[in-house]
């Protein structure tokens, strides 16, 4: 079998073989792990995916998807498999500004479908910090920001999708038509199906926005105010962080080792529109924070890019080409302090390279994504390090994040899955709990051959290509 030519003739888009094109789709964001894939194919149409998956299942290939590639665990790689890049799938075919809804195809940047709406006046209610990620990889496993707290995650935001499964066949699912398969691709990390397009809900948009720079030295004082703001429903955007001062040296067991004191900034921000703006220094009214540091406003597409100047830098830098094994978790927010302050009371800074140690504030029952798994608990804290390496420390680094995840789930935390997991059977099985059998259930039904996305989370067996 030729399996370029032979996919070729299957395919209307691009199929290629060439070792370029294997190199760049070897690796993802993290450059922790490598898998070199057979072909990858550059899909014009939704057919051309069925095209793909069907030849794939029909050979047992193995078949993954690839987006923006900001996984972390290798969960856009293939090991002598075909991946399916869809960031050729970038249209958007409908936009309706008086339902606020939008129809797109499911390789669309986030940050192009942006830059289409605001002109409208539209935005999505929530966006990633990052808006080089393609929409259908970030509804695979939730999709996280900083408006969560006020509208959950992107995954809420479906109206109704277009998936092709493990099979060939193309379902349209929402809420009530094909509910099963449109609760597992949500949040799905692309196991049960290949969301080809999203019909998604979108709001009004303010012109301006205004930003309040806090600073905490304290966290449980932190996080009282940010749970008061959050009740008040104050601001439209939270976002905050862990950041190390750091002392000197200090004798500890395994040598003397960097140390560092720690503060919290509070980033709280308001969009309006600036033909009726008004101070809002009152929002403030009733928060203990250390220091006010700045406050800045300007135009709405200003903040929704806003961390474009710090990729640039990153990049610049060298810490975009460093290894990124990052771990997030997401816990409950009674136990979500103490287990913070002793991760970083043994947290040496050094080890962040030029990351960041992330802080999400959120609301614990807003999502109703049945896979996004978080603590049952009325408010929860997300908590990342988000740190880059050079390869020979990953070595060093990666037990203690593996610890770090354990302790994390010990304390009643739940990984997000997009970042550093290392899980065995019993991890996976104790992060989905109730949901684990049906889980095997819907990878019989909708991907029978285990073709879609293998490696990752063990539902199948990894599929052997026929001779």
């Amino acid at each position: 079998m030729n399996l370029v030519a032979d996919l070729q003739r299957e395919i209307k888009g691009l199929v290629s073989g060439q070792d370029s094109h294997l190199e760049e789709a070897s690796q993802d964001f993290g450059k922790v792990r490598f898998k070199k894939p057979a072909v990858i194919v550059r899909p014009s149409s939704s057919q051309d995916v069925v095209q793909a998956v069907r030849f794939a299942f029909e050979h047992n290939l193995s078949l993954t998807t690839r987006g923006g590639a900001h996984s972390q665990s290798g969960q856009c790689l293939s090991e002598n498999g075909v991946i399916l890049d869809i960031k050729s799938l970038n249209r958007i075919i409908d936009l309706d500004p008086q339902s606020q809804t939008v129809l797109v195809e499911g390789g669309i940047l986030w940050g192009d479908l942006v830059n289409t709406l605001l002109p409208q006046s539209l935005v999505p209610p929530v966006l990633t910090n990052n808006l080089n990620v393609t929409v259908s990889g970030t509804l695979s496993v939730a999709g996280l920001g900083v408006a969560s707290h006020r509208y959950g995650t992107q995954a809420d935001q479906c109206i109704e999708l277009e998936v092709v499964t493990g099979t060939g066949e193309v379902l349209t699912c929402s809420r009530e038509q094909n509910a099963e398969l449109f609760n597992a691709v949500r949040a799905g990390l692309g196991q049960f199906g290949i969301i080809v397009k999203a019909r998604l809900r979108l709001r009004k948009a303010g012109s301006h926005y205004r930003t309040h720079f806090l600073l905490y030295d304290d966290l449980s004082q932190l996080m009282k105010d940010v749970r008061f703001v959050m009740e008040g429903d104050r601001f439209d955007f939270i976002e905050s962080w862990a950041v190390p001062c750091p002392q000197g040296f200090r004798r500890t067991g395994m040598g003397r080792q960097p140390f560092a004191a720690w503060f919290f900034p509070l980033h709280l921000t308001e969009e309006f529109e600036s033909a009726t703006a008004s101070p809002s220094e009152d929002k403030l009214t009733g928060l203990a924070f250390y220091k006010k540091v700045h406050m800045e406003e300007g135009p709405l597409q200003n903040f929704l890019f806003r961390l474009e100047d710090l990729f640039a830098l990153w990049k610049r830098a060298g810490y975009w080409d460093a290894c990124h094994p990052w771990i997030e978790t997401v816990l409950p927010w009674q136990s979500a302090g103490l287990f913070i302050n002793q991760v970083l009371s043994q947290f040496p800074p050094h080890a962040l390279g030029g990351g960041h140690i992330l802080l999400w504030p959120c609301r614990g029952t807003i999502s109703e994504v049945p896979l996004f798994q978080t603590p049952r608990s009325d408010f929860v804290m997300g908590f990342g390090i988000l740190s880059g390496v050079p390869k020979p420390f990953l070595a060093e680094v990666l037990p203690r994040l593996n610890l770090l995840s354990d302790l994390s789930q010990n304390a009643g935390g739940k990984r997000y899955l997009s970042g550093w997991i290392n899980f065995d059977l019993a991890k996976w099985q104790a992060h989905f709990g109730d949901y684990w059998g049906g889980l095997i259930e819907l990878k019989s039904k909708y991907d029978p051959q285990g073709i879609l996305n293998p490696g990752f989370i063990p539902l199948s067996k990894t599929p052997q290509p026929r001779a």
